[in-house]
């Protein structure tokens, strides 16, 4: 059999990670298995009892030698558990087409490797399923297959395939609209496991799941996941110890085992049974129903385990349940929240918070100069979140900011008068190449464009606007340009190209149009000319475009390009 590399990720619990190890050391498999254990490291400012956990995860790891290969990953900087398990999964899968993933509190049974391998081997040509796991949900109504599939996903002591994992898209932002779009939102929910309020705060910034993306991208996909009847893996992180897994005495899953439990996994078809759906569901909800008074009195929430809710880490409380708000109401429903003590309006509360995530949260526009007196041009300023934060940032910047839209500029408008800034002038303009009028296309919300080639039916949000050459305002240094102007981008670097040697610093939003000619060369040339050193992020990528082309609002490709004048 072809064994599949497995994988441990580990962070601060030394004797988890022990148990870990010693379990699956117990099957005989393990020692014809390479091993990879990812050690994340520490945060800034750690406690020197917190620095010493680490040490002693790194020292277990680099000591264990039951196994073919040991390979330890440390990590010079703390990851997080979500980018750990993205990025290391990704590395050793490319190379092994399959793997078996753990974190550093699962425990499993002697015959844990054995089931996982088979399954891996026998349902490999079965695209529809995602992934195998030894977690078994708890029933007290006997499910008589050995092994049966659900629609969700276990993150608990799991294996998938290559192809598979490069259908998961990581982008909870995407995932959210794409669900919302398709009005999906109860359907991916899972009897008690409320996965769209999961994906919501992930796309908030309440949790960091991987996991909720996982399975979101799964059922997107129509995928199913293989479990055993009985349970060949026990969580022992629900002690408290752990920074995802609260303490947890009542769980809604078989988390224990005998040392004798095995199962004959055989290939059955690849259906989903509605009895087992039922069984499951309902179980799920009797015993949260049951468990939840005393529950209540040890966590302020607790969820399904093979999601746990992240900790609140990026926001906090008050702003969380504000966060959450705004992800409930509908697509395009306008309302207003709080930004900085300053009463906002906003046009739509899945965008808003994607927007406010990467200015405010992630700081993606952040940079530090000794000149007060910044000149900052912000071409497509929305609502008006990257004013206001440079604005922030720079209390005596001169800041441009233009607005094709209409009905958003009405909006942008009112923002930036409700922080009463001076020296910010709204421009109720497009830019463009020159000065002219042109159709605009108004999503409503932060997609409104000039290219909209590919889109049907939208005659009643088109408007007619104004659009302008940029190049007029850029006469003297500019400390900053922002250009997000969806699609438009190439035509107004080439209008503008002999006048970016005023331009100290610019970033660029690139839109790669599904059929239409891509032209990051020219932009990228461009920029190269005038001195820039580029830096470059994927806002939409595919893992492995010569198999899969991931699109997304038309688009198949969209790059954060951020220009440093060498």
């Amino acid at each position: 059999m072809n064994l599949a590399p497995i994988l441990i990720f580990a962070y601060n619990r030394p004797l988890h990670l022990q148990q870990t190890l010693d379990a699956l050391s117990s099957n005989s498999e393990a020692k014809h298995s390479n091993l990879y254990i990812f050690c994340d490291g520490a945060k800034p400012n750690m406690q020197e009892l917190d620095l010493k956990k680490i040490e002693s995860v790194q020292i277990i790891a680099k000591n264990e030698n039951r196994f073919k290969t040991v390979s330890v990953i440390k990590r010079t900087c703390n990851y997080g558990l979500s980018k750990s398990v993205i990025t290391g999964v990704s590395e050793v899968i490319k190379k092994y087409k399959r793997v078996i993933v753990l974190e550093d509190d699962i425990v499993v049974s002697k015959y844990f490797l054995g089931f996982i391998n088979k399954g891996l081997e026998v349902y490999k040509n079965d695209k529809k399923v995602f992934g195998v796991t030894g977690h078994c949900f708890s029933t007290n109504k006997s499910i008589t297959n050995n092994t049966y599939f659900l629609p969700i996903m276990s993150s608990w002591g799991y294996a998938t395939w290559l192809d598979r994992w490069d259908k998961i898209n990581f982008n909870g932002y995407e995932l959210l609209k794409e669900i919302d779009n398709r009005q999906l939102a109860d359907e991916i929910n899972f009897g008690e496991l409320q996965y769209y309020n999961m994906l919501k705060n992930q796309v908030a910034g309440v949790n960091d799941s991987w996991a909720v993306r996982f399975y979101v991208s799964m059922f997107l996909n129509k995928g199913v996941f293989l479990y055993p009847k009985i349970p060949l893996l026990s969580n022992i992180g629900l002690d408290g110890s752990g920074i995802h897994c609260l303490a947890n005495p009542h769980s809604f899953t078989k988390t224990g085992f005998l040392p004798t439990n095995k199962i004959d996994l055989v290939k059955e078809d690849v259906v989903l049974k509605p009895k087992i759906i039922r069984v499951v569901k309902n179980e799920n909800e009797i015993n949260k129903n049951a468990l939840m008074p005393k529950i209540k009195k040890l966590t302020k929430k607790l969820i399904a385990p093979e999601l746990i809710d992240l900790v609140r880490r990026k926001f906090n409380k008050k702003r969380g349940k504000e966060i959450s708000r705004l992800l409930k109401l509908s697509r395009f429903t306008k309302t207003k929240t709080n930004i900085l003590g300053k009463t906002v309006v906003v046009p739509d509360g899945a965008s808003f918070v994607f927007m406010y995530n990467e200015i405010f949260i992630e700081q993606i526009y952040k940079y530090t100069s000794k000149k007060p007196e910044q000149y900052i041009i912000d071409a497509g300023a929305n609502i008006g979140l990257a004013t206001i934060y440079l604005k922030k940032q720079f209390p005596q910047a001169q800041i441009l900011a233009f607005e094709p839209d209409p009905e958003i500029y009405k909006i942008l408008k009112k923002n930036i008068e409700s922080f009463e800034f001076s020296k910010v002038e709204l421009i109720n303009k497009g830019v463009w190449k020159e000065d002219t009028t042109l159709s605009f296309f108004s999503e409503g919300a932060d997609a409104g464009t000039l290219n909209f080639s590919n889109k049907k039916n939208l005659k009643n949000n088109i408007n007619q606007v104004a659009v302008v050459n940029l190049g007029q305002y850029i006469y003297k240094p500019v400390d900053f340009l922002k250009i997000d102007i969806e699609g438009a981008e190439t035509e107004v670097l080439h209008a503008i190209s002999n006048k970016l040697h005023f331009v100290e610093r610019i970033f660029v939003e690139y839109h790669s149009y599904v059929n239409q000619e891509q032209t990051l060369n020219e932009i990228i040339n461009t920029l190269k000319n005038n001195g820039f050193r580029l830096y470059i992020s994927a806002g939409l990528a595919s893992k492995s475009p010569f198999f899969n082309i991931r699109t997304y609002a038309n688009m198949d490709m969209q790059l954060n390009i951020y220009g440093i004048k060498q």
